[in-house]
């Protein structure tokens, strides 16, 4: 029996060597993969703890200077790292190096808590030309694609352009917009500025590139509001209409009857008139030839027909028969230019009537001052107009007329000098 198992422990020996050997060698392979990331600098171990350096700079006035390293993301997505440099303050805010180093180590907290991303070193212009113009672009509406192309061509790229991404910070948004408005541009001009870039940085922001966005720390100064938009009396839409042209006469008298937008009755086709309902419906619009859904989703909208305006489409209907044509549009069917509609037609008759300046969007306005007029409703106003909210039709569209404004101060006199306060006069004129 003793030589029985003898012989298989002697038969089992090297087996157990055989396994004890292969777990010591995977343990030790293990711990020295781990050693090698760590000496390497992998992303396995957080990097050891910074005090950061600081030194003077400066002659005149004196200033601490920073140094530290950071992680970041090189633009062929690997890891990299570099020295981040900055000026903590000047040596009078910060009179010792121990109010300096505490400065310095309140900036270096997140980093050494290894709660911060590592930064990446793609610039805004890198980031606009590969990722958002190819991507987030093309989900946006022609015109708002083009304005955009615009003022990222014009005012962004050349100001900001060469930073990278997580350099840009509130500080030079904020000055960006406050120079644009010292060097004459409209507070409405720099708004638009403002919303490109806050919508570039918020896909950037989506995407893990930056932390947050910037622009939404930045603010504008009130806005000055400037006078109010020339509004024609009704005798003075007359003289206009009667000096058009066509097809200039027909689009601005459907314009001030029924308060489209120049994109939506330019894109309006037969097949979204009734004639025998007397009702439209607006389902499109067009700029530059490009036809596309309305502003928004209360811009799709049914509006009724008076019969002056269902006069004029009677009209027009004789000359065209397929649903599917445009009710205005050139030789080749295409829509008109609302451009050259204005420049050739509108404006040089409104010069040569002495009428305000105005555009196309001005007789929507002439529209909806002449709802409030005839005592419209304020949500049928905004229904007809299809605006989103009672407030932009409030506030922006509906304006007084001079007449209106005087007929409704002589009602208020009317009020007050009656016969009531004729009496109350007269007794307290009596002596006691």
């Amino acid at each position: 029996m003793k030589s029985l198992s003898a012989s298989l422990d002697s038969s089992y020996e090297p087996n157990l060597y055989c396994t004890i050997t292969a777990n010591i060698s995977s343990i030790i392979r293990a711990d020295t993969e781990q050693a090698k990331r760590t000496i390497e600098g992998g992303t396995m171990v957080r990097r050891r703890y910074q005090r950061g350096s600081l030194f003077k700079r400066g002659k005149r006035e004196k200033v601490w200077v920073a140094r530290w390293w950071e992680d970041v993301i090189n633009a062929d997505g690997t890891l990299g790292r570099v020295r981040r440099s900055i000026v903590i303050g000047t040596v009078a805010e910060f009179a010792t190096r121990r109010l300096a180093m505490h400065a310095l180590s309140e900036r270096l907290r997140l980093l050494n808590s290894g709660r911060q991303r590592p930064q990446p070193m793609r610039t805004l212009k890198d980031f606009v030309q590969k990722d958002w113009e190819p991507v987030v672009l093309p989900t946006l509406k022609y015109a708002t694609q083009k304005h955009y192309k615009y003022i990222l061509k014009a005012h962004l790229i050349p100001a900001f352009g060469d930073l990278r991404l997580s350099d840009l910070s509130r500080e030079a948004i904020q000055n960006f917009l406050l120079a644009k408005l010292r060097e004459g541009y409209s507070w409405e001009s720099v708004h638009h500025f403002r919303c490109a870039l806050s919508k570039v940085l918020g896909s950037a922001e989506e995407w893990n590139y930056v932390a947050d966005n910037p622009v939404r720390k930045t603010r504008l100064p009130r806005r000055e509001y400037k006078s109010e938009r020339p509004i024609l009396a009704p005798e003075q839409v007359w003289r206009l209409i009667i000096a058009l042209q066509e097809p200039a006469q027909s689009v601005a008298m459907l314009l001030i009857l029924t308060g489209l937008r120049i994109g939506e009755l330019l894109a309006l086709r037969w097949k979204s008139i009734d004639l025998g309902a007397q009702t439209l419906h607006v389902t499109a619009t067009v700029y530059e030839g490009h036809f596309d859904t309305p502003k928004t989703k209360r811009s799709v909208r049914t509006i009724p027909l008076g019969p002056k305006a269902l006069s004029i489409l009677s009209i027009l209907h004789k000359r065209g028969h397929d649903p599917n044509d445009l009710v205005f549009s050139t030789r080749s069917g295409q829509p008109l230019c609302r451009r050259n509609l204005l420049h050739r037609h509108l404006q040089p008759r409104c010069k040569e009537l002495d009428l305000p300046r105005m555009s196309w969007h001005t007789l929507r306005h002439c529209h909806a001052t002449l709802l409030d007029a005839a005592g419209a409703p304020l949500g049928t106003v905004q229904a007809l107009l299809g605006h989103s909210s009672p407030e932009v039709t409030r506030q922006i569209y509906l304006h007084a007329i001079p007449a209106e404004q005087r007929r409704a101060v002589e009602e208020v006199e009317k009020l007050l000098v009656g016969p009531k306060w004729t009496q109350i006069g007269e007794v307290a004129q009596r002596p006691n």
